[in-house]
């Protein structure tokens, strides 16, 4: 446990060049997370800082720059924890040098997309494991050490959920009296969502469907997309692998935080994170039909289930705790 408020330095996706359109993003709750518990973070945003340090502005140019100017801000501001979100283009060398000039420090890593994408950077992924200190994903660790061996050189590997946050989700959907939809699902349009989305326009027209996501003309972001997961009575989280044990994407939390009733394919031991009585599972397209059916004609059912799912949000997934617990596995 951390006994005094400790410096930490978050090198994530801030997005800095966006202007606001990924305000409510998982780093930024992390950062969040951290800052109430007490602690300093540092953000560094470092696609933002390689296309600042690049010639003519292209980033690629600019990742050996950004990297020694990571290296100068952990010794800057002596980190005692330097964060890793995703991060690739962060090399083995940088964080040596960093542990040369800063014994003490912790360097940690975290991940909230489909293990997959280690693979896909994989000359980074494979150097970096052995040099961290903690790991943290939103899928289980035994699972990904099976899949993607360089993950098994970390000795500590734990399941992290998607956090929430009480600045951001502030919406009580089950609430609203005229929703913006019956229904709604943000995602892009691939594998087997696409059955899903296809079988819900083709049989569903009956209700006030919400798609977004699947192109350009309707993909939002900034707080179009909070007032949206704030405003429909049910919300579809449908993941691009439901095999995963544990995985969700972030908006099932987004989803359940702001009072959506909540309908998800059944994944291996995602009612450890959320109960049926927190959530609805579904396991066809057809039984997702038939319950989303069943709680627009059955509100006050629908309402029970989304409150609770919304209070086991704000309980366990607040970004408070997730960082609490991670600094608990870090420091122990």
């Amino acid at each position: 446990m951390a006994t005094k408020p400790l410096r930490i330095l978050h090198c994530a996706m801030f997005s800095v060049n966006k202007y606001g359109a990924n305000y409510y993003s998982g780093h930024t709750r992390l950062s969040n997370g951290f800052i109430r518990n007490g602690h300093f973070v540092y953000n560094f945003s470092y696609r933002d800082v390689a296309r600042e340090e690049a010639p003519l502005g292209i980033k690629e140019l600019g990742m050996k720059k950004m990297n020694k100017r990571f290296v100068e801000t952990a010794e800057r501001i002596s980190a005692d924890v330097v964060l890793l979100g995703h991060a690739e283009f962060i090399e083995a060398e940088t964080l040596i040098e960093i542990k040369k000039r800063l014994p003490n420090c912790k360097i940690v890593m975290w991940w909230v997309d489909w293990w997959h994408n280690l693979v896909k950077y994989d000359a980074v992924m494979s150097r970096r494991m052995s040099l961290l200190d903690a790991l943290f994903m939103t899928s289980e660790p035994d699972y990904v050490r099976e899949q993607y061996a360089p993950t098994r050189d970390v000795d500590k590997f734990f399941f992290m959920p998607n956090s929430c946050d009480s600045s951001m989700d502030t919406g009580n959907a089950y609430d609203v009296a005229k929703p913006m939809h019956d229904v709604l699902f943000i995602g892009r349009s691939f594998g087997s969502r696409e059955s899903l989305l296809a079988h819900l326009k083709q049989n569903m027209g009956d209700i006030n469907l919400g798609l977004y996501g699947q192109g350009r003309k309707n993909f939002v972001t900034g707080h179009r997309y909070m007032e949206l997961v704030a405003n429909c009575r049910i919300g579809i989280s449908f993941n691009r692998d439901n095999t995963m044990p544990l995985y969700t994407s972030n908006r099932m939390v987004h989803l359940a935080a702001n009072g959506c009733l909540v309908l998800t394919p059944r994944t291996p031991h995602l009612e450890e994170i959320f109960s049926s009585d927190e959530v609805v599972y579904f396991d066809t397209v057809h039984d997702c039909e038939d319950k989303i059916r069943h709680y627009l004609a059955h509100p006050e059912e629908a309402v029970e289930i989304a409150k609770a799912g919304q209070k086991r949000a704000h309980t366990d997934y607040d970004a408070r705790v997730i960082s609490s617990m991670m600094l608990k596995k870090i420091l122990n």
